[in-house]
């Protein structure tokens, strides 16, 4: 799996393209990666672009374990926005069961299928 992080400090967004086979170590190292970015900011929503990755070894176990190592990494954070965006069936499913297994999150997810719609999501306040 290889991951492609952006900070935008402008846009207080932090895109990451993924590409290749989903792994657990490799999301925890890419989410504690960009926490040590010189232009993150607690208060920044995430983009998650999973269209490239292969999620086909990658079961409802792993989503819980994202989740619950979320939790404990954002529990003193505020309100934010958090967008997957998937191509297929499976990664649709999977981040469905990611959304309900991440309700006690401060996180906001939502799922989209295209880069323009989940950016504009992320950037509108509700």
């Amino acid at each position: 799996m290889t991951v492609n992080t952006v900070v935008d400090k402008k846009a207080l967004v932090v895109i990451h393209t993924v590409a290749g086979e989903i792994t657990f170590e490799e999301i925890k190292s890419s989410y504690e990666s960009v926490c040590s970015h010189p232009d993150f900011q607690e208060n920044m929503n995430s983009i998650w672009d999973i269209r490239a990755a292969d999620a086909s070894k990658f079961d409802s176990q792993e989503v819980i374990k994202i989740a619950r190592y979320f939790e404990t990494q954002t529990k003193n954070r505020t309100r934010y926005k958090v967008a997957v965006i998937v191509s297929r069936d499976l990664e649709y499913g999977l981040s469905k069961k990611y959304q309900v297994a991440a309700a006690d999150l401060p996180a906001k997810i939502g799922i989209f299928i295209n880069l323009e719609e989940a950016k504009k999501w992320v950037a509108r306040s509700d």
